[in-house]
């Protein structure tokens, strides 16, 4: 496996969701296109991901996208430099900011 790989998947990271996707872009992104870049921001210039939302263990719930307040739990996979992979990730809707790892499949 890639360092890249196995840094993502030994512990938890800072990511970001992009700033530039309004809260009822986001909403439509995990709900109906089921695809989201997260940016893993701990990397050499940052590491754009691009997660298949899981919508059985994603929980939108605890989140108000109207308001752009709350938390998400975002799961899905990937695959990175030919390894499928796991992501999981917290993030604060209002700042868009939270933290995430990969698990290898």
């Amino acid at each position: 496996m890639s360092e890249l790989i196995n840094r993502l998947s030994e512990r938890e990271s800072p990511v970001e969701l992009d700033a530039g996707l309004g809260p009822a872009e986001l909403h439509t992104r995990l709900t109906r296109l089921r695809s989201v870049p997260l940016t893993f921001t701990g990397t050499r210039g940052g590491t754009v991901l691009d997660i298949a939302v899981d919508a059985d263990h994603t929980v939108l719930d605890t989140a108000d996208f109207a308001a752009g307040t709350g938390r998400l739990h975002i799961e899905g996979t990937l695959t990175l430099d030919r390894v499928p992979a796991r992501c999981v990730a917290d993030v604060d809707l209002a700042t868009r900011t939270g933290t995430g790892r990969l698990r290898v499949v």
